[in-house]
């Protein structure tokens, strides 16, 4: 077997460090499962010399662990980053903190919650914040799940939402509410769920600077059966955003808002020519790096161009189904086009039972039990490509993969 090498060399100015879905219709392993720093700018430069790749797979080959492998990860960042930055605020298109201050968030987004079978917990949020260094962690909360989600379960889930939060506040470190719209595509479908919802969430953290509302996933028309007329920022999705911005605004004048566009988050361009009024307000847009590049970016850069501030709060290393080989340098691309444009973000995933590539941790695997998984601090044998290259991303360190 040939293989690449890759020597990543990242310069970050830090101070406190730290998608199921784009434009896609998922395999079957990939669906969610039945419930069972800030950076004031950023500078890479990427060298990449590429013979040939294999197709990547997350089932891994089981193999004599040393003590070295099992050495497990520990606390790296000692600063919390909310004590650093405070209440945050958007100007222009960018975030500031409490000081007037362009930050640039960067963390981890977790799998679906119905699909993480207790992945959350003191010990991981932890070991996001300072081992991985993760000024923000976004909670995906599926509302529709194949057989399970908020909208089937919703005592169970918003109960969830309300104690995992409280854990990222308690560790100090930004939290996105993320009500994760996917396969109900429209907004509208699930409005009323979503203002109680919201409206409980705004009364019980709106107090604290930890937190961030990302109020639909990835509206969209056509991701799996036909939804009848397409969904589009003018008819679904500014409404929608309007009425649940206004019923978060009730209980929380100051903490950012993200609002989801069209087309599973990408359409960032034309939400621009129509933004919802108010303070505060984000606009998200996702992709995946093997699967969307120079176009995507280029949406992104007219939405900019325009005023919108955008929030990228969920990427991938891979193809857009989650799978496929890791693509360093298409990932570079737009980690590169971030930090040029101070653009905070989520990488797709951590913490779910899925077979996908952009896991970053390993699926199929004897390193760990699931009862150890759930302990946090993984040692890096435990970690898939696509973590270990991310986790880099986040505290700014060299990559320099072995394989």
């Amino acid at each position: 077997m040939k293989k690449s090498l890759v020597k990543l060399a990242a310069v970050l100015s830090v101070t406190g460090v730290l998608l199921s879905g784009c434009s896609r219709s998922l395999p079957e392993e990939t669906l969610p499962a039945v419930a069972a720093t800030t950076t004031a700018a950023t500078t890479t430069e990427v060298t990449t010399v590429t013979e040939e790749t294999t197709a990547a797979t997350t089932v891994e080959e089981t193999v004599e662990e040393t003590e070295a492998d099992m050495v497990k990860s520990t606390a790296v960042v000692t600063e919390r980053v909310v004590d650093v930055n405070g209440q945050l605020r958007v100007e222009g298109t960018k975030i500031v903190n409490e000081a007037g201050e362009v930050v640039q968030l960067k963390g981890m987004s977790t799998y679906g919650l119905n699909g993480m079978f207790n992945f959350v917990n003191k010990d991981t949020v932890q070991t996001l914040a300072e081992d991985w260094g993760c000024s923000v962690i976004r909670l995906a909360m599926y509302t529709v799940g194949n057989s399970d989600g908020y909208i089937q379960n919703p005592e169970e889930y918003r109960q969830q939402m309300l104690d995992y939060v409280q854990l990222c506040i308690d560790q100090g470190v930004y939290v996105i509410i993320d009500w994760h719209i996917l396969f109900d595509g429209d907004p509208l479908e699930h409005m009323a769920e979503s203002v109680e919802f919201f409206d409980e969430m705004s009364k019980t953290f709106g107090e604290y600077p930890n937190v961030l509302y990302e109020i639909c996933n990835e509206p969209n028309g056509d991701c799996y059966d036909a939804i009848g007329t397409p969904v589009t920022w003018e008819n679904n999705i500014k409404p929608y955003a309007e009425t649940v911005v206004s019923t978060i605004r009730a209980n929380d004048p100051d903490n950012i808002i993200i609002i989801g566009t069209s087309t599973w988050s990408q359409d960032v361009d034309i939400a621009s020519l129509d933004p919802v009024e108010g303070e505060n307000l984000m606009y998200t847009f996702h992709f995946y790096a093997r699967s969307h590049g120079q176009e995507h970016r280029d949406k992104v850069q007219t939405a900019l161009d325009n005023g919108l501030p955008v929030f990228c709060t969920e990427w991938g290393t891979t193809l857009n189904t989650g799978d496929g080989t890791v693509d360093v340098e298409a990932s570079m691309e737009w980690i590169n086009f971030m930090a040029e444009n101070d653009i905070s973000w989520c990488n797709w995933s951590i913490g779910g039972y899925v077979t996908e590539s952009s896991n970053a941790l390993k699926y199929v695997s004897e390193i760990l039990t699931p009862e150890e998984k759930i302990q946090g601090h993984w040692p890096d044998k435990f970690i898939s490509r696509s973590g270990l290259f991310v986790r880099c991303l986040i505290l700014g360190i060299p990559y320099e993969p072995d394989n």
